[in-house]
């Protein structure tokens, strides 16, 4: 991977700098007796430890600690040092062909470790049994009422009580301590079912469940295959020898999954034969069976108990496997995945690391603009997410994505789709609308009172803008307004209360009358294609985009209120922050990573950057203004674009390979989502932590990219937005003191877009700290 994926530590372990602030603001709130600045779970500093000791720590300064914890532990007991085991050799998959090849002449047979010495996993083999628990949790909900649901807690212990019950009764039959996986998926499952004909079909589920996350977690070890196939040319007999729950036949299956099991001759599973390598009993079996003895068999694995101590002991060559960088991705992953079953903060850096490790289509070098999109997909790929749990519960059955950013969504929506994960998933559809497509038709009357809906937002309006922005021709009211007084149609309304040309052309008989034509028109052209896109005559719809405020629904709930054909909207946005419209009836918006009708000071703070979001994710196609006659096809209503030339520049140099970069993480995340199976609710507090770092903590790197792009407002203000600290020089010079000179500087920095960029890249040591500090003492005070 590259260096700047490599940062896992800076995205979800927040900065020093970033400590300071929060426990600074945690003991204001604290001793002002407020509410805390959020409800988010937070990192607490044992599990930050761990995962940057799994990451940073040297594998032998860690096993040293050990070392000395197994000593005092045995001085302490009983005053005895720990015997040390008779040495073996260790060596890595790079040399591990050489080796065996080696050490195979003087044998007969050689046998194999299957887990870690065959083949590696993608995940730690507790948290596949975690994966499967919540499976059955899932299913779980299609059979139970409600009342008697356990938790996805409750089933994962479950499944330890069984298997911790099962050996027991094995032991008690003169066993090892080994769990039956058929037995203990009856028991399992029989816990909540216990009547046919439900009981059998979900054991057979669940039982399929596991094999297929196992084939989903299973890759051939490096350089595996060709150590067996030299040994092959060497005439060896090759052997499986495995401590697991699961049979030799299923063994050979998930062997046969990877392209190995041709190779070998025989397997020998614990839970076959009741007896397990670690206690030593399965050798001697093992010999018995193949007619060998010991000195015939070299054993390769990785444990050093079971692999190499207990049949060293019989006098059974051995090598064990002993591969660092092995070691340390299952040391980063077992810490990794201990932080995230204690903590639902931590379930998103999971999902990074395992992903980091199997990555397919994220690719290595990407350019600056990928990188971002790299880095705002786990937020969206979450979104999404929410977005397909939230319609099962509210029984929706369509949704629809809306132009432009929905485009992007939609993509991601069909990668999940793929995944194979949800039993249910909503219709999604694409919607051609847009801000100016729908304002028109949600105005009843043209008045100061409508028109303060969006002159709040763009206060800088000329008659001519303000006719771009209701679509209303210019060549029927620029005439009428002339006749109110109103010449010139490029100068600006301000304040257009006060201006009395103005109020004369909003109170205008002839003015309103033609409006409500334009109106009219607006409003049959508009319902013509929502009923072609199924739109109406549904009771319950969802819409979705980024944000913020959601005017193109309000606008299409004014459109049509009161209709019965109209449905019910529930609108899913990445982001709300509460605008003034009034509150309609059967319209309802609901933020994922931050909604400010929440209060939460963390989502607060996402909102210090929204650019970012909508342009890495506005399709390359033109604004929808309205919707003509289809020259092909008559019936189908077309929507009429326009393009922008520098959006068509901009999404060519930059946003394509931002979405690019999206795109391939969905698809890395849909591939293993299976063995990640987390609620939208469990990634979104980490999630946001990754966003909020690249918010108020960009690197240097970051704040350039983000500084090259350019926003074109096709609505509103009709100009194109650039970032960056603008400041008007003319005006700087003409200052005559040192105030003069900073309040100019300061109002340039103050209608920056992107603050926390502009200062990053100003290069002052610990000015994103300074700024920070300022910005949440302010928003807490």
């Amino acid at each position: 991977m590259t260096a700047r994926r490599e940062r896992a530590p800076d995205v979800f372990l927040p900065r020093p700098e970033r400590w300071v602030v929060e426990f600074a603001r945690d003991l204001y709130l604290e001793r002002k007796r407020r509410p805390v600045a959020t409800q988010l779970p937070r990192p607490q500093l044992q599990e930050q430890l761990a995962i940057l000791a799994a990451r940073h720590l040297p594998l032998g300064v860690e096993e040293a600690l050990g070392h000395v914890s197994r000593t005092w532990e045995g001085l302490v007991g009983g005053g005895r040092l720990p015997a040390p085991a008779p040495g073996a050799e260790a060596v890595p998959f790079a040399t591990l062909r050489e080796r065996v090849l080696a050490r195979a002449a003087a044998h007969d047979v050689v046998g194999f470790d299957v887990f870690n010495t065959l083949v590696v996993r993608s995940v730690e083999g507790e948290w596949l049994k975690t994966a499967v628990a919540r499976g059955l949790h899932c299913r779980l909900k299609e059979c139970l009422h409600p009342l008697r649901m356990p938790t996805p807690a409750a089933v994962r212990q479950r499944r330890s009580e069984l298997e911790v019950e099962i050996a027991s009764e094995r032991m008690a039959r003169g066993e090892d301590d080994e769990v039956d996986f058929e037995e203990l998926l009856a028991r399992w499952v029989r816990s909540w079912v216990p009547r046919e004909p439900y009981c059998a079909p979900l054991i057979a589920e669940v039982r399929e469940l596991e094999l297929e996350l196992e084939r989903l977690a299973l890759r051939p070890a490096p350089g595996i295959t060709d150590v067996l196939e030299g040994l092959k040319a060497l005439g060896k007999r090759l052997i499986f020898v495995s401590d697991m729950y699961l049979s030799a036949p299923v063994l050979r299956e998930l062997l046969r999954h990877c392209g190995l099991e041709g190779y070998f001759d025989a397997g020998y599973v614990s839970t076959d034969h009741g007896l397990r390598k670690a206690s030593g009993r399965l050798f001697p079996r093992v010999l018995a069976l193949e007619g060998l003895r010991p000195e015939q068999l070299l054993f390769i694995g990785d444990d050093e108990n079971s692999d190499h101590l207990q049949p060293a002991r019989l006098g059974i060559s051995t090598l064990r496997v002993e591969d660092s960088a092995e070691r340390q991705r299952r040391r980063r992953l077992e810490a990794a995945q201990q932080a995230a079953e204690r903590n639902p903060f931590w379930a998103a850096h999971y999902v990074q690391e395992v992903l980091r490790n199997e990555s397919v289509h994220v690719r290595e070098d990407g350019d600056g603009s990928y990188q971002v999109g790299r880095l705002v997909a786990p937020g969206l790929v979450a979104f999404v997410i929410d977005l397909i749990e939230r319609t099962e519960k509210l029984g929706i059955e369509h949704v629809y994505f809306l132009a432009r950013e929905g485009l992007t969504l939609l993509k991601i929506f069909s990668s999940l789709r793929r995944s194979g994960v949800f039993r249910r998933l909503p219709k999604a559809h694409y919607l051609f609308v847009s801000r100016a497509s729908t304002l028109l038709a949600s105005m009843p009357e043209l008045s100061w009172e409508e028109l303060q809906r969006f002159w709040r937002q763009y206060s800088r309006q000329s008659l001519r803008s303000l006719l771009d922005n209701l679509s209303l021709p210019a060549e029927v009211f620029l005439p009428l307004a002339a006749e109110c007084g109103l010449t010139d149609p490029n100068r600006p309304l301000a304040p257009p209360e006060s201006d009395e040309a103005f109020r004369r052309f909003l109170e205008s008989r002839e003015v309103r009358s033609a409006f409500t034509q334009e109106r009219d028109r607006a409003r049959a052209e508009l319902e013509r294609y929502l009923r072609y896109r199924g739109l109406m005559g549904a009771q319950r719809v969802g819409l979705v985009d980024i944000g913020w405020k959601g005017s193109m629904q309000d606008n299409l709930a004014r459109a049509f209120e009161g209709r019965r054909d109209f449905p019910e909207l529930h609108g899913f946005y990445l982001a709300f922050t509460p605008g003034w419209e009034r509150p309609l009836a059967r319209s309802f918006k609901y933020g994922y990573l931050a909604d400010l009708r929440r209060e939460d000071r963390e989502e607060a703070d996402f909102v210090r950057n929204t650019a970012i979001f909508e342009m890495v994710t506005t399709a390359n196609h033109g604004t929808t203004v309205r919707y003509g006659a289809n020259p092909w096809a008559p019936s189908i209503p077309l929507p009429e674009l326009v393009h922008h030339g520098k959006e068509k520049e901009n999404s060519a140099r930059f946003f394509r390979q931002a979405q690019q970069g999206i795109f391939d993480y969905a698809r890395d995340f849909a591939r293993l989502y299976r063995l990640l199976p987390f609620s939208a609710e469990e990634l979104r507090p980490g999630v946001l932590q990754e966003l909020l770092r690249y918010i108020r903590y960009p690197t240097r790197e970051e704040a350039d990219s983000f500084l090259q792009y350019s926003h074109v407002e096709s609505f509103g203000v009709h100009e194109i937005t650039t970032f960056g600290l603008k400041v008007d020089l003319r005006k700087l010079t003409s200052q005559r003191s040192p105030r003069g000179v900073l309040r100019v500087l300061w109002h340039a920095f103050r209608d920056t877009p992107w603050r926390d960029g502009v200062v990053r890249r100003s290069g002052i040591p610990l000015a994103n700290l300074a700024y920070d500090a300022w910005f949440t003492w302010r928003a807490v005070r």
